[in-house]
């Protein structure tokens, strides 16, 4: 299924074309009967074309560490700013085959996108899961500023359309972005974010993400 949603040479108008099957391809609603398992997804760089791919994957209630992978992935595309999910999602898209998870939370940008396909909604279309972006900085939008206390949110928007939620996960923090990836709505999106974070920034499932990638780039 790959070849149908990553180009296979670096051409600005077919990865456009790309995008704009992934953004039309979204579901916006819940896909999801039970919430029991919930992975975070996360990449660390390394040097050149080098990158650490990380998922792991928690129990939804105690949020404990059930699994966790990590693959050493080489990069095919360059960094480019709104084409992110080229370069990252072969890498996650191993670190994730056959993981078991009602939920994927990636740390990128879902439809919170200029062309509404951020790496989330990629991952979410090409497995056909439920997936949430959560992303520590914003890409596109405007909102105002959430209040400061933990749960406080404010919708993002770009001109009319609402597409995530800017929120305030820890008090005296900066709030993250959320948005849909993939066979969630954002009030669910923005529910399982808050429920999964325990007293830092990010979430329990990007946290051990990260810090597992992190440290599987530290170490090579």
């Amino acid at each position: 299924m790959l070849p149908i949603w990553q180009p296979k040479r670096f051409d600005l108008d077919e990865m456009v074309r790309t995008q704009k099957r992934v953004a039309e391809s979204v579901v916006r609603k819940n896909g999801f009967k039970k919430l029991e398992r919930i992975a975070g997804c996360d990449i660390s760089f390394s040097e050149g074309d080098v990158a650490y791919s990380a998922c792991a994957v928690l129990d939804y209630k105690s949020l404990e560490l059930i699994e966790k992978r990590v693959q050493r992935v080489k990069l095919r595309f360059p960094y480019m700013p709104t084409f992110l999910a080229f370069r990252e999602i072969e890498g996650m898209l191993r670190v994730v085959a056959g993981t078991e998870a009602d939920v994927f939370m990636v740390g990128a940008q879902g439809l919170a996108h200029p062309r509404r396909a951020g790496l989330a909604c990629h991952l979410g279309v090409i497995i056909d899961k439920p997936t949430i972006g959560v992303a520590k900085s914003r890409l596109v939008g405007e909102a105002k500023e959430p209040q400061n206390r933990k749960g406080a949110q404010s919708p993002l928007m770009d001109g009319k359309d609402v597409i995530g939620a800017v929120v305030r996960t820890k008090r005296d923090s900066k709030p993250v972005y959320v948005s849909i990836g993939n066979k969630v709505d954002l009030k669910t999106a923005v529910k399982i974010t808050l429920e999964t974070t325990k007293g830092q920034r990010l979430p329990e499932p990007l946290r051990m993400a990260h810090q597992l990638a992190t440290e599987a780039m530290r170490k090579s």
